[in-house]
């Protein structure tokens, strides 16, 4: 994909929901800066609020600056752009792709359920060694102006504690009073095509904790032939085990 035309899609997204002037109200930043920075002082996650009006991030608080050449000064005059300069360059137009489709997603609900959602997606940073650790963002949406439209976006970063991951970066959209995950539509579509029905059929028997001898008296295959299916779902999902596969699938909904 194409960066630089995901930038220009992205920029034009936001600024077809830009806030209006009036119809915002600067206390509320202060009084979520206030909190932010309480929570900050024992939460281990960094925090960030992105104000889509100004176009820049208004709190930046990070806990990763002695992992990662992380300048929060510098964070917050140049947006998302310091990151990049971060980032694996396998991972942006994955970043900018998930951002595009979950900002699509939110601002084609009502606004009263605009704030329910949030995003959650991978991505790798450089660290001071010169070697990439990977990073799970929650982005949601803080607050929005008078008119329904995304104002505040919060963003939490973390570092994951499977460092290990398989080459696939997982995402999804979670709706945070139900739990239910929204899966990215054409990542289902495209694993749903590569896997046939049965290896379908042996992940979820894998996801109920059935062991391949179980699962092979259940279907009447000899557990080499359950063995590999189990390693054809991990080569198709481009996984490096089936605790993976089972975690991607759940995520975008095979499963």
């Amino acid at each position: 994909m194409d960066i630089q035309a995901l930038q220009n899609r992205m920029s034009r997204l936001i600024d077809s929901n830009k806030p209006l002037p009036e119809h915002t109200d600067y206390s509320i930043l202060n009084y979520h800066i206030r909190l932010l920075e309480h929570l900050s002082m024992v939460e281990n996650s960094s925090m960030t609020i992105y104000d889509t009006f100004q176009k820049r991030y208004v709190f930046v608080r990070s806990r990763f600056r002695e992992l990662i050449d992380y300048d929060e000064k510098a964070a917050a005059e140049q947006g998302y752009a310091f990151f990049f300069r971060l980032m694996h360059p396998d991972d942006i137009a994955f970043v900018l792709d998930t951002t595009i489709r979950a900002l699509e997603h939110i601002t084609g609900l009502p606004p009263e359920e605009r704030k329910d959602y949030k995003t959650v997606f991978e991505f790798r940073l450089r660290d001071r060694d010169g070697k990439y650790i990977r990073f799970i963002q929650q982005v949601v949406n803080l607050e929005l102006d008078l008119a329904g439209n995304m104002w505040l976006i919060l963003i939490l970063m973390d570092v994951n504690p499977n460092q290990q991951g398989g080459k696939q970066m997982l995402r999804s959209t979670v709706n945070m009073k139900t739990g239910r995950v929204i899966p990215f539509t054409e990542e289902k579509e495209e694993k749903q095509s590569q896997l046939t029905k049965r290896e379908i059929e042996i992940l979820g028997l894998i996801a109920k904790g059935m062991a391949s001898k179980e699962i092979a008296d259940q279907l009447f295959l000899s557990v080499n032939t359950v063995n590999n299916h189990r390693q054809n779902i991990i080569e198709k999902m481009d996984v490096s085990n089936t605790s993976e596969a089972l975690t991607y699938a759940m995520r975008i909904g095979i499963i």
